[in-house]
């Protein structure tokens, strides 16, 4: 007993040509480029999950300072406003005769950066 041949088309259906060199050229080329652009997109998924993830795991130390940071001011000095800006705090200080200054300190450190002394110019405007 012979086996015959298993088909999985149908026995209708015409057998499909062979490409002609032109056309098989064309259809490489283009899976050339389907694989270059995957590379190129896995590249950058990989780049953006790398950069997130350095985000979230890479420690910036402490951003403030964690204790009790000492201004110097004369006595009898009293605090008007106080505005926090990112590692700075801004301070206007009147002082005991009433003269006005500006302290910037820098809160990792407790350092004052700046001090600016407002005082009055005859004449001027405000």
């Amino acid at each position: 007993m012979a086996l015959l041949p298993r088909h999985d088309t149908d026995p209708d259906e015409p057998e499909e040509k062979p490409l002609d060199p032109a056309a098989e050229r064309i259809q490489e080329r283009m899976r050339g480029m389907l694989r270059m652009s995957s590379l190129i997109m896995a590249g950058g998924l990989l780049a953006v999950f790398s950069a997130i993830l350095y985000r979230v795991v890479k420690d910036d130390g402490p951003s403030a300072a964690t204790g009790e940071i000492a201004v110097p001011a004369t006595a009898g000095a009293r605090l008007l406003a106080a505005t926090p800006d990112g590692e700075r705090l801004a301070l206007l200080v009147e002082d005991a005769d009433g003269t006005r200054s500006a302290v910037v300190v820098d809160l990792s450190s407790g350092a004052v950066v700046s001090r600016a002394r407002l005082v009055a110019t005859p004449g001027a405007t405000p």
